[in-house]
């Protein structure tokens, strides 16, 4: 197995194995009585006999076998060999164990051609279709890698008459439907893990936002050194990394005065932190919780060194300035801002802890990344603070954040990150009305999944599932805004349908948005039982 592979899941093994044994055995059955003359009712022999006349009929070898079949000269019948022990004695070719059950694919288990692992890149010009079905163009750790999986090649190509791009498989000259394809490897399908290996210009984060739903997706877009050391921990599974499950680090900054780093932490941060208090095998764990004691850039590299731990989870702002200077907010964006409001920077973190296997996720204002246009241009108030800081970061050009290129490509590389292109609402993590907080999926997906060994690109499953619903809630208070009537009446019946429309519109963005940079195949080395 190469690169953060996994058997299929031994719990859902035990079921099927326990499902079939059940299924094979029958379970215990009720018998009816006989009839007050001595014949079987419907439980008995079924064919008239007494008992007395079945307990002394002819064994099975002692009168001629017919068959269901026909010659065409008559019926097929007759007698078994004289001596059929060998054969009886032999142990059945098909053994009593369910092998001829059908076995569904295991979600997890990319290997298997019903799931299926890929790459997209950009379509770049000058290249023919033969060249455009290998990866060869994406340097030599994409090909080594490609190679060693047996993966499939896809193109992004942008442009289309039925759709703005479309992913083409030059190998098998098929171009597959992405929302709607069967998952797989054959022609015409479309794998279940996908790995997009380019920038953001290259390949647009919205192709990454339309695939979160329906497949595991990340991206790697690291400099030829970045990706080679990438590449190299990919395909040995991080073999020897040091990077520990029982030594979690959780960080979340908490200024108060009603700012969102408060919400933050009890939303995101805290919930988590206890739950791997709580957890038997976590018991290294290291909360730096900011409402008990300033969460400092300084203390978050310091956990870092001296617990190594196998999942990072952080919250605080991120850095989006200063807008005057646009190249300085560019080599800073993203980064996490401490409770000193100092920018906490990569080459703090890595001067004493090398990341080695280890997933972070970051809720921080662009911390994977900023798009350009902003999905969220036109919502805010012109001229305000939250629209500059919103076209400012766009003018800055789609890109991936400094922080997870630096982590993913450090000689020990971090496995996985987890975070957000352009800024996360208050309303994302609770809603509005009644201020519960909606951010369990998150949980599960971080706790639940990433913490027992399903591949990341799985585990953040739970995250992107309401994204359907709050879509379709979109559509109905639009629907309900565009059809009511005009004047007072209409306005009293739609006084809520915008804000809904808005809520529903930016919940859904926010979690598409909230993205995975590496590949979507690793998974954390969970303890052995």
């Amino acid at each position: 197995m190469t690169g953060g592979t996994g058997a299929p899941s031994a719990a859902r093994r035990a079921r099927m194995s326990a499902r079939r044994s059940a299924g094979a055995s029958g379970g215990s059955r009720s018998r009816r009585a006989c009839t007050s003359d001595g014949r079987a009712g419907d439980g008995g022999t079924g064919d008239g006999m007494t008992a007395a006349e079945f307990e002394f009929a002819p064994g099975p070898g002692d009168a001629p076998v017919q068959l269901d079949a026909y010659t065409g000269d008559g019926a097929v019948i007759g007698p078994l060999a004289p001596d059929r022990r060998p054969w009886a004695l032999e142990s059945p070719a098909v053994k009593p164990d369910g092998t001829l059950v059908p076995t569904p694919a295991e979600p997890e288990d990319w290997e298997d051609p019903r799931v299926g692992w890929a790459v997209v890149l950009p379509e770049r010009p000058g290249l023919d279709a033969a060249a455009l079905a290998r990866p060869d163009d994406a340097g030599e750790p994409i090909r080594a890698l490609v190679d060693a999986r047996k993966g499939r090649v896809f193109r992004y190509r942008p442009g289309g008459t039925l759709s703005a791009w479309t992913l083409r498989d030059y190998a098998a000259g098929a171009q597959p439907l992405t929302a709607t394809a069967t998952i797989g490897t054959e022609p015409g399908q479309l794998p279940a893990y996908l790995l997009l290996v380019g920038s953001p210009a290259e390949i647009p984060w919205h192709v990454q936002y339309l695939l979160n739903p329906v497949r595991q997706v990340g991206r790697l877009d690291l400099d030829p050194a970045g990706l080679a050391n990438y590449v190299t921990a990919l395909l040995s599974d991080w073999a020897g990394a040091g990077a520990r499950y029982d030594a979690p680090v959780s960080w979340a900054v908490d200024t108060g005065a009603g700012d969102i780093t408060t919400l933050m932490r009890e939303a995101v941060t805290a919930p988590l932190a206890a739950r791997f208090a709580a957890d038997a095998d976590m018991t290294a764990h290291c909360y730096l919780d900011g409402s008990v004691t300033p969460a400092t850039g300084a203390a978050l590299a310091a956990a870092l060194a001296a617990n190594r731990p196998a999942l990072v989870v952080t919250s605080s702002h991120g850095m989006t300035g200063p807008l005057a200077e646009p190249e300085l907010m560019r080599s800073q964006l993203g980064m996490l801002v401490d409770q000193a409001h100092a920018v906490v920077r990569p080459e703090q973190l890595l001067a004493g802890w090398a990341p080695d296997g280890a997933v972070w996720f970051a809720q921080a204002c662009c911390s994977a990344g900023t798009e350009s246009p902003s999905v969220y241009s036109g919502l805010f108030e012109s001229g305000g603070l939250v629209a500059g800081v919103l076209d400012g970061v766009a003018a800055l050009g789609a890109a991936t954040a400094p922080l997870p290129r630096a982590l993913l490509g450090a000689a020990k590389p971090l496995r996985a990150f987890i975070g957000h292109v352009e800024p996360t609402f208050d309303w994302t993590m609770r809603f509005p009305p009644n201020r519960q907080r909606i951010t369990a999926g998150l949980q599960t997906a971080l706790y639940d999944e990433l913490c027992t060994g399903t591949p990341v690109g799985l585990a953040l499953s739970p995250h992107y599932l309401p994204v359907g619903a709050l879509l379709f809630g979109y559509t109905q208070a639009r629907t309900a805004y565009n059809s009511a009537p005009f004047g007072a009446a209409g306005r009293a019946a739609t006084a809520g349908a915008v804000d809904m429309a808005v809520y529903s519109k930016v919940t859904a963005y926010d979690r598409l948005s909230t993205v995975i940079l590496g590949d979507p195949t690793v998974r954390i080395p969970t303890p052995v039982p």
